[in-house]
């Protein structure tokens, strides 16, 4: 069979389960497993029973949702999220009385435990933390998403003592932000003076990621008072100052640098800008590896693959721990040189040292969103090398079989068939779809019989694995 014509569209949400099946099939986990507490419930660490996955589970009781809305819509964000800086939904189960939310597990703890730990961080470590959180700002704005909490508390590190690993968290207020948005949201110390006055946009996030370095840099806030009212007044009144001791060793350029965000919004820098402002640039090429895990074998490799191995790939790319893929994340921004969070055609060409014909040839069978880009799960399903995958063939196997004895037909459609759901879902919205990558009616109708002629026991996909 040609390789292109077993070329599929398939969104990553379309991974991503929604179990009506007992939770407790799925993974174990006890009471005594408690590792936190959110406004709508308790969060659990839990095992996979298949892939032996550790995973954070929140549990909530669906009698206590007060704005139903609000949660779903941080559900519908995380799920169409695909960043190395971003906490990652696997998968959500409902029964009558609760909603289950399977996360990835952070227990690293925050930035603001860092802080408190050490007081102030050195200025290079600081940097390491804005890199990653601003990259993750920079990603999601392109969906036109507005955070609307972004805080020390809301960035927390996949690993103890390992500042490479950070991940953000809670969207529960976040919003798709076409036009201005009204509602007074956020933190304290760290909510924009528009969005006190009921009126702002993307910017406020630029704003409170200033104020976060400002923090990490000194310990203490740059707007503070006794009270909340106090603080909202001095955000809206107060200059920003560098009087304390801690900033005697930090040079005007960082003051400039943190001065271009914390202020009136129609001064405020773009998070693109401030990745490619000389103060980032330097810190950053200290932080980017190139472990080169891609090459144009690796390609011609991947296209020449069974479909059935292309699509196993490309789920448990989307379920793996990013603690478990910083080879693959460091690659993944060496080649992104725009750090946007989305490889461009042009970005692989020239890391490949190919012309961007050779790689055009190819991008149907890689970019299976059909979006125009190579997304970080894209990336990481053909950078997956077989020692890293080998183990979780039965946990592959189970979902592409949905949980029957043999992949079919059936179960392959059934799959496919998620896809519906989030067609144009957010073509009205997104910054992401490259006017160019226009999906055809054909591949969006996706010929099951190109992907699987026959039914396929497990050793029979174990022998296509290999």
């Amino acid at each position: 069979m040609d390789p292109k014509s077993t070329a599929f569209h398939l969104y990553k949400q379309t991974l991503i389960r929604k179990n009506t099946k007992p939770i407790g099939q799925i993974y174990s986990y006890e009471q005594k497993d408690k590792i936190g507490q959110g406004a709508y419930g308790s969060v659990y660490k839990a095992i996979h029973k298949v892939s032996k996955q550790v995973r954070a589970v929140k549990v909530i009781n669906k009698l206590n949702i007060k704005y139903k809305e609000r949660l779903l819509s941080e559900i519908t964000i995380m799920e169409l999220l695909d960043h190395p800086s971003i906490l990652r939904l696997y998968e959500t189960f409902e029964d009558e009385e609760y909603l289950y939310m399977v996360l990835e597990i952070c227990q690293g703890g925050d930035v603001f435990d860092k802080v408190l730990e050490k007081g102030c961080l050195p200025v290079e470590d600081a940097f390491k933390i804005f890199i990653q959180y601003m990259r993750a700002v920079n990603y999601y704005q392109g969906f036109k998403i507005v955070h609307r909490d972004l805080k020390p508390e809301n960035f927390l590190f996949q690993k103890k003592n390992d500042l490479s690993s950070l991940t953000l968290i809670d969207f529960g207020i976040a919003k798709r932000c076409v036009d201005k948005l009204k509602t007074k949201s956020g933190t304290a110390y760290y909510v924009a003076p528009e969005v006190l006055d009921g009126l702002y946009d993307h910017k406020c996030d630029v704003w409170s990621a200033g104020v976060v370095l400002y923090v990490i840099l000194c310990g203490y806030p740059p707007f503070y008072g006794e009270n909340e009212k106090e603080i909202l007044t001095e955000i809206k009144t107060g200059s920003l100052q560098f009087d304390g001791d801690e900033w005697q060793g930090i040079s005007q350029e960082i003051k400039d640098f943190i001065r271009s965000q914390v202020c009136p919004a129609e001064k405020r820098m773009l998070p693109k800008d401030l990745l490619s402002h000389k103060v980032i640039t330097q810190y950053n090429q200290k932080f980017v590896q190139d472990n080169k895990l891609i090459s144009m074998l690796t390609l011609n490799q991947w296209v020449k693959y069974n479909p059935i191995r292309r699509l196993a790939l490309f789920y448990l790319a989307t379920q793996l721990d990013s603690s478990e893929l910083v080879n693959q994340k460091n690659c993944f921004f060496f080649i992104n040189t725009s750090q946007t969070g989305l490889i461009t055609q042009q970005e692989l060409s020239t890391y490949l040292k190919v012309n961007k014909q050779d790689v055009q040839k190819l991008w149907p069978l890689i970019d299976c969103n059909s979006n125009g880009f190579l997304d970080y799960f894209e990336f990481v399903a053909i950078t997956l090398t077989q020692q890293e995958f080998v183990k979780q063939l039965q946990f592959m196997f189970d979902f592409l079989s949905q949980q029957d004895k043999v992949i079919s037909q059936k179960s392959i459609k059934s799959i496919f068939d998620q896809n519906a759901n989030f067609n144009n879902k957010w073509d009205s919205i997104s910054d992401t779809k490259n006017h160019l990558a226009i999906v055809n009616q054909h591949e969006q109708q996706i010929n099951v019989k190109n992907i699987i002629d026959k039914d396929m026991d497990f050793n029979a996909f174990k022998a296509i694995m290999q």
